[in-house]
């Protein structure tokens, strides 16, 4: 017959991972005796079955319960053991950790930001998703027009309040209607944000990218207002005199409407003297649309205004002499290590 006595004496014994095994396999296993016991109660008379049953699932009940319980036992004592050998001497010098900064666009959009604080613009960054009459219809563009096709903007799924769906904004001219309605004129602003094109990627284009914005309304605001505050924000943004040139453009939240290039100072390393760069297109920009005032409830022959827009990246560019604005987005720690 089993002897349980014995059993349970040999399990106050172990005292590793290992022994417990042993004698999990000794008595517990396929070959296990215990096991064994049970599969020769087969040869056993009915009567000497009913007792042998009755005496190995007591033994069976003992021995599991005091094998669990020596198993969480070890298993405390190698936790302890090892928060033990784990446990940090925080008198030693520290290992150096490396401390990370702003990206490149980053710092360039803060100082930006801060610049035209100083200037009195308020500041808002407004939402990605945006409805189609945010982004389109109160800026005097039609849904009618091809930016609204979807191989031009970036739809989702979920819908604004008109059933419509909403979209990934292409602009950030898709406050102004806002900003107007929530600060009133006379009103200076400026609406940093992420917006999103449907198009291919390449040196100077991406699917997403940071654009500024300025916006400026008050009586009596004129082109020469607009050229005087353009070049002194763009001074202050890229850190060096610039000159710019104005040619007709077409944007239909503007009448009338502007491509602004600029030159700026460069310093010739090998010389040391400093020159004009050639001219190159920065932004856009124009004087605001009437209709535009008009859906935001403001009077354009009382209120005229303008606004100018920038792509970020295209402002870093131009900075610090980038020619693939890719480099800002594809995650390589050597460029963004290097600034």
């Amino acid at each position: 017959m089993f002897d349980i006595n014995k059993a349970v004496q040999e399990l106050e014994q172990v005292h590793t991972s290992e022994q417990l095994e042993s004698f999990f396999q000794t008595y517990l296993g396929k070959q296990g005796s215990l096991t064994l016991a049970f599969k020769d109660m087969a040869s056993l008379s009915p009567e000497e079955k009913k007792e042998a049953g009755k005496v190995l699932s007591e033994a069976k009940t003992v021995i599991w319960s005091a094998y669990e319980a020596k198993e969480r036992e070890i298993s405390i004592q190698q936790i302890n053991q090892q928060l033990q050998s784990d446990i940090v001497d925080i008198s030693l010098e520290k290992e150096h950790i490396e401390t990370g900064h702003y990206s490149l666009l980053a710092k360039v959009r803060r100082e930006a930001e801060e610049i035209c604080k100083s200037m009195g613009f308020v500041m808002e960054y407004g939402t990605d998703l945006v409805t189609k009459f945010e982004n389109f219809e109160s800026v005097n563009i039609p849904l009618s027009h091809p930016a609204t096709e979807m191989q031009d903007t970036i739809y989702i799924t979920e819908k604004d309040p008109r059933g419509e769906s909403l979209i990934l904004r292409t602009q950030t001219s898709s406050m102004q209607n806002y900003m107007i309605k929530k600060y009133g004129v006379p009103l200076r602003a400026v609406m940093p944000g992420k917006v999103y094109r449907y198009e291919n990627m390449d040196a100077t284009h991406d699917t997403m990218f940071y654009q500024l914005e300025w916006l400026v309304i008050d009586k009596d605001i004129t082109i020469a207002h607009f050229k005087h505050i353009m070049d002194k924000l763009l001074e202050a943004i890229l850190q060096t005199k610039v000159e710019t040139r104005m040619r007709p453009g077409y944007f239909p939240f503007v009448e009338p409407g502007f491509e602004i290039d600029v030159r700026y100072e460069i310093l010739d390393k090998a010389t040391g003297e400093k020159h004009l760069s050639k001219w190159m297109e920065i932004l856009g920009a124009g004087m605001i649309h009437p209709r535009v005032l008009e859906l935001a409830g403001i009077d354009p022959k009382e209120y005229s205004g303008f606004a100018f827009w920038i792509g970020l990246s295209r402002l870093a560019a131009v900075r610090y002499g980038i020619k693939d604005i890719r480099y800002f987005t594809n995650g390589d720690l050597r460029f963004a290590k290097s600034f």
